[in-house]
């Protein structure tokens, strides 16, 4: 029984206190998940799919898959985009839907300042089935799941130029709180009261050529929710003849994190990241896994003339 309460309680420590927001590694190729001006900033209609398998070894360690579509409408200056989260750590299942709106103002210089919106919609679920106490017949461990359906708003700014970029956001903005109240065979359990609170990110990244066929590119993200570590990752990568990418990146006192994209195709990327643990859960874990494939819809000219990596 006490192994069954610490799982509960490590379970509604991470809901209630910590980062609540998934870590993705691979941020940069996945600004959709955390700013909603972001939307339609690619110029085509792209889909991607990330999926991140955290610290492999540990029994209910973090899962998380995301799904982005994106595309601008209206002659380019508005972008629109939808993003579906699952997020599964020990006995919670978090399903975020995320719709986002933004406006985009256009420079001379071809640059482009996008402010955006966000609508979205949070449904938690406690899996008390899923469970494994040492005395299977405690009457105190609910039967049922306990869930509950949130809403909230984000916004975020977003500037892009031809050789860079730099955002700040709050993906929600405001703080929920769940009253989540379930019964068990000797009653009710127990009021469950875990909060999400509002996140706050600002990240940027630069490119530029050291050689014909090789391109840097450091990138940034910052980020910092109220009653958890502020947190940073630093990323470094070089592009190699416009179809390869490797990175090597440092989340401030948790990993160093090795990172591999291919462009199959103009329209189509594949990318791979492996963090290496360098925090206390070290001995416990073998690590943390990545996996990111993207499709865009391009015009026939642009599969052609378009040299873009980094965006």
């Amino acid at each position: 029984m006490r192994y069954f309460i610490l799982i509960i309680l490590l379970s509604i420590t991470y809901s209630s206190w910590a980062q609540q927001d998934a870590h993705y590694t691979q941020f940069m190729f996945n600004r959709l998940y955390y700013n909603p001006a972001y939307a339609g900033s690619t110029g085509d209609f792209c889909i991607s799919a990330i999926y991140r398998r955290q610290w492999i070894g540990i029994e209910g360690a973090p899962q998380t898959a995301t799904l982005n579509v994106h595309a601008p409408v209206w002659n380019r200056r508005i972008g629109l985009g939808l993003t579906i989260t699952n997020d599964r750590i020990g006995l919670t299942d978090r399903w975020d839907f995320e719709t986002s709106y933004n406006y985009k103002i256009l420079f001379k210089n071809k640059s482009t300042l996008s402010i955006g919106i966000r609508g979205s919609a949070y449904l938690m679920q406690m899996r008390w089935g899923d469970a494994k106490p040492t005395d299977m017949v405690d009457s105190r461990i609910p039967d049922v799941a306990a869930s509950k359906l949130v809403p909230n708003f984000g916004a975020g700014l977003y500037y892009q130029a031809k050789n860079g970029y730099v955002g700040i956001s709050t993906p929600h903005i405001f703080r929920n709180k769940l009253d989540l109240n379930p019964t068990t065979n000797a009653g009710t359990f127990g009021t469950i009261e875990p909060k999400f609170e509002p996140h706050f990110y600002a990240m940027g990244g630069i490119s530029f050529a050291i050689s014909k066929k090789v391109r840097i590119q450091p990138n940034l993200l910052l980020k910092y929710v109220v009653n958890a570590p502020f947190d940073m990752d630093i990323n470094v990568s070089f592009v190699f003849f416009d179809k390869f990418l490797f990175g090597v990146t440092y989340r401030l006192g948790d990993s160093v994190d090795g990172m591999l994209m291919w462009k199959v195709a103009p329209q189509f990327k594949i990318a791979f990241a492996y963090d290496f643990s360098i925090s206390r859960l070290q001995k416990y874990n073998a690590g943390s896994l990545e996996v990111m494939l993207e499709f865009c819809m391009m015009k026939k000219a642009e599969k052609m003339h378009n040299p873009r990596f980094f965006f």
